[in-house]
């Protein structure tokens, strides 16, 4: 092996998809690479390629460290966050102790760049990308929690008729009569949830219309109630949100005297869920995050869609508390998290380094607010 490292160059982005496609499976355009990587609201992400140059000139790349730059508040404060992703291992050289060495390497230089970092998904690849993190100084933080509200009896039906075995077929009637009268039964309290929502005060705006300023100065005016959390900027969110080239978002506002003080970022997701992207309220109002929650889902009911989902961060309580009392389900829950809570998977990871002020403990989750507005977004 003949390695060699250096930053992302202009014209690097085929050999990197290539990579990224080896591993995930998945295509990405030229385009795409740019806008999540190269063109973002803060500049270019912080790309770093390990090559093997004994290998074919037109695939010598078997290593990518990245970071995406992202804007956090510490009850208020601003700090530039380095989000991990796409770091990428070439599978023929995986076990040989070449990766560490290299996100180690420009971990320690982007820290000249970025304050704070995180991973979103510490638990994949049999846990070993938290494995790598924890190594460098990132603390397993939290857990991910997904709630879904379900709109669709045929779904919900579907859904339990999976989890039931078919192979006694003197049974299967039974079941799938069972399984009817639940799903109608759930969506039915679905519905008791949403019958009498008042749309008064409330706007739904496409992508191109979202009111980007209107959210700026909400978050601006409201940021230190909502501990450590992104920050909601204009530029971040033009960026993060309108430019995105996978999804198209629309909002849900809801206004008091011509004034914003909530809204839902959501977009329809190609398995027929509505997805919430990001939910944020006036003080951290818990009553108008369930009112929005209550628009949103009678908005699924109308559009016929299976349903609502929104993740989470466990220690996200006031978040979790209003998705509970809105009916909302918690499907990532296991029977092992019950009796062993202590062993949850952490999958979110974190990086604080000491001058980092917060008035509060900054590794304690209950002071994060976190929603998919911190993904990758796609």
């Amino acid at each position: 092996m003949k390695l060699s490292e250096r930053a992302y160059k202009p014209g690097d982005e085929a050999g990197i998809n290539r990579l990224y496609k080896l591993i995930t499976g998945l295509d990405r355009s030229v385009s795409e690479y740019r806008w999540e990587w190269v063109d973002t609201w803060a500049g270019q992400g912080g790309i770093w390629l390990l090559f093997d140059n004994d290998r074919k000139s037109d695939d010598r790349l078997i290593a990518q460290y990245s970071l995406i730059p992202t804007p956090m508040s510490f009850l208020g404060k601003a700090y530039m966050a380095g989000k991990t992703e796409n770091c990428m291992s070439h599978p023929d050289y995986r076990g040989k102790g070449i990766y560490y060495p290299h996100e180690k390497k420009y971990f320690e230089e982007a820290q000249k760049r970025f304050d704070v970092f995180f991973t979103t998904t510490g638990d994949v690849a049999k846990g070993a990308v938290g494995a790598v993190r924890r190594k460098l100084g990132y603390e397993a933080f939290d857990s991910w929690m997904r709630y879904v509200i379900y709109t669709d009896a045929t779904s919900i039906k579907n859904g339990i008729l999976k989890k039931i075995s078919q192979k006694n077929k003197e049974k299967s009637a039974l079941r799938n009569s069972i399984a009817s009268v639940l799903s109608l039964a759930l969506v039915g309290v679905c519905k008791l949830f949403v019958s009498g929502t008042d749309n008064k005060n409330f706007r739904f705006y496409d992508e191109c219309s979202v009111p980007l300023s209107e959210i700026e100065e909400l978050w601006e005016s409201n940021k230190n109630s909502y501990g450590i959390t992104v920050a909601r900027t204009k530029e971040y969110l033009a960026w993060r949100i309108n430019s995105n080239p996978y999804h198209s978002y629309r909002s849900l506002a809801y206004y008091r005297d011509e004034k914003l003080i909530g809204y839902i970022i959501f977009y329809q997701h190609r398995n027929g869920f509505i997805r919430i992207e990001d939910i944020f309220s006036e003080k951290c109002d818990r009553t108008l995050l369930i009112k929005m929650l209550k628009m949103l889902t009678r908005h699924a009911f109308e559009v016929k869609a299976k349903g609502v989902e929104c993740n989470t961060l466990y220690g996200n309580r006031i978040l979790r508390g209003a998705l509970r009392r809105s009916v909302f389900m918690h499907v990532s829950f296991s029977l092992r998290d019950l009796f062993y809570p202590h062993k949850r998977q952490k999958p979110f990871h974190v990086f604080i380094p000491g001058y980092v002020e917060f008035q509060n403990d900054s590794y304690n989750p209950k002071n994060w607010y976190i929603t998919d507005l911190v993904k990758e977004g796609r």
